[in-house]
């Protein structure tokens, strides 16, 4: 069994904690068999207890009025009965920001930031761009996946829980393969799911910092391949490094740029090679010439 989840929230500021919360106001999910056959639905609006009226934006955004909420059961009510709705199934949202939200509204109502009805969980945007072999420096929306797929959109809900749950199953149905699935199923009951969820990745912009490798700051030429020298002083610049290199070999003379990124799973690096402006360009740069 597999329930796929999507909420919606209205981002109010809590004088309890003094800052700004992500406060759910809908659930919405689609439960299916293991042929991906709708089961059951669910759908619930939550009354709001922190922000009393919902932003301009987000009432255009789902259409839902202040006086529907009105309606609606507490979040603790709505996630109890979401519970005993869900059963032992493996949970699936379109990227983490609902399981962050969840998170958030627990640790708020709950004093608990674990997600009593999560046992097992699959990122659904995760597995559809690998399937896709999307672009991994960007992340694929629901509207581009449909889109990529060829599924029409007309008739779903676009931002209502339940539309988006039942428009995720569509793209899910596109590519579904039990096998390539599998190592995607996360045992959400563990420490390690929530540690690696809000661990918040940090730009490291220090060279002496301990995890960079001396190595990580050497580049090759991109002409010939061989190891290049630097020859000025690393520059940060966008939360990168730059310098100037030059191949004592073939003589070109190249930027390299490189950004260490602190992730939960250890230093990520990303280098690059930038060309050397001309001394032509470089003139035309320092002393712009005024349109008449």
């Amino acid at each position: 069994m597999y329930i796929i989840l999507d909420l919606e929230w209205n981002g109010t500021y809590s004088r309890k904690l003094k800052g700004f919360i992500n406060e759910i106001i809908e659930f919405g999910a689609v439960k299916v068999d293991e042929n991906l056959q709708i089961v059951d639905t669910f759908e619930s609006l939550v009354r709001p207890q922190v922000g009393k009226k919902l932003s301009g934006k987000i009432k255009t955004l789902t259409s839902i009025t202040n006086e529907e909420l009105q309606d609606g059961l507490q979040f603790m009510q709505v996630t109890s009965r979401f519970k005993k709705w869900a059963g032992d199934a493996i949970f699936m949202t379109w990227g983490t920001s609902d399981i962050l939200a969840l998170i958030e509204n627990c640790r708020y109502f709950c004093g608990n930031e674990r997600i009593p009805f999560l046992k097992r969980y699959v990122n659904l945007q995760e597995y559809c761009e690998k399937l896709l072999n999307y672009d991994k420096t960007k992340q694929m929306g629901l509207s581009t996946a449909a889109q990529l797929l060829n599924i029409n959109e007309e008739g779903y809900d676009h931002h209502r829980a339940l539309g988006d749950s039942l428009l995720s199953l569509q793209c899910l149905r596109k590519l579904y393969d039990p096998e390539t699935i599998k190592p995607l199923i996360q045992d959400a009951t563990a420490q390690e799911f929530y540690d690696k969820l809000l661990f918040k990745t940090v730009i490291i912009c220090d060279l002496n910092h301990p995890l960079i490798r001396r190595n990580d700051l050497r580049f090759t030429c991109d002409f010939c391949g061989r190891r290049a020298h630097r020859t000025g002083d690393w520059q940060l610049k966008n939360k990168s490094y730059r310098a100037e290199f030059v191949c004592w070999h073939c003589h070109h003379r190249f930027y390299g740029r490189v950004q260490f990124k602190l992730k939960y799973e250890g230093m990520v690096v990303k280098k690059g090679i930038l060309p050397v402006p001309s001394d032509k360009d470089q003139r035309e740069e320092q002393n712009p010439q005024e349109e008449s």
